[in-house]
């Protein structure tokens, strides 16, 4: 089980570019990462440490923000998701689209920096396996 951790934990990457099928090789491998195959287009990999990395591919399906800034978006576990963004707010960020409750122990979203880089937000109130 992972136990609930706070700081980077995922990457999300466009892989409709060169360059993501070298990223993807890295990532399976060469660290390691056990992959999941989610819907047509998205493949998403779980490194030991527990890092997932999402290739979005021809066929994915993925807000147009996502990667209007960068061909990689990082993703930041934080324990309350309201209050980062609040915080986050006041200090120029603001939100992408809106919160996504996945379900009552995960939730996400997506904010543009003040300096235009899009990140994701993500909380998990309970333990994963």
């Amino acid at each position: 089980m992972m136990k609930n951790s706070e700081g980077f934990k995922k990457v999300s990457i466009n892989a409709t570019n060169p360059g993501g099928s070298s990223f993807k090789t890295l990532v399976k491998d060469i660290l390691h990462g056990q992959e999941m195959l989610i819907e047509p287009g998205l493949s998403i990999f779980i490194l030991p440490d527990r890092t997932i990395f999402e290739f979005y591919g021809i066929g994915s399906h993925f807000p147009d923000y996502l990667f209007s800034n960068s061909e990689i978006v990082n993703g930041y576990q934080v324990p309350d998701l309201h209050s980062a963004l609040e915080k986050l707010e006041k200090h120029g960020a603001s939100l992408l689209g809106k919160v996504v409750h996945m379900s009552a122990s995960c939730s996400y979203c997506h904010i543009r920096l003040e300096n235009g880089s899009v990140i994701g937000l993500f909380q998990y109130n309970e333990e994963m396996i």
